[in-house]
């Protein structure tokens, strides 16, 4: 008996990313970061985005998804250089 026949569940998948929906989230935080003059994230919020911005761009073809790290990185270097 598996351990699934055991409890009585069969697992389940996870689900799968929309890439619309990335693409759209995405989207939304390269428009803040272009229409800033100073960087609008927090420090904290800075971190996440620096982590996640690639892991979620991994559902998108790899085309745009090197054009949004590419722009994203642009954007933060222009808001720190800002900064300085």
């Amino acid at each position: 008996m598996s351990q699934p026949d055991l409890f009585g569940a069969t697992p389940q998948p996870l689900p799968q990313p929309d890439p619309a929906a990335v693409r759209v989230r995405m989207q939304a935080l390269l428009r803040t970061l272009r229409e800033a003059d100073v960087m609008p994230l927090t420090d904290k919020e800075l971190r996440f985005w620096r982590t996640v911005a690639p892991q979620t761009t991994r559902w998108l073809d790899p085309g745009e998804r090197a054009a949004i790290l590419v722009e994203f990185e642009a954007q933060l270097e222009r808001l720190t250089a800002r900064a300085a």
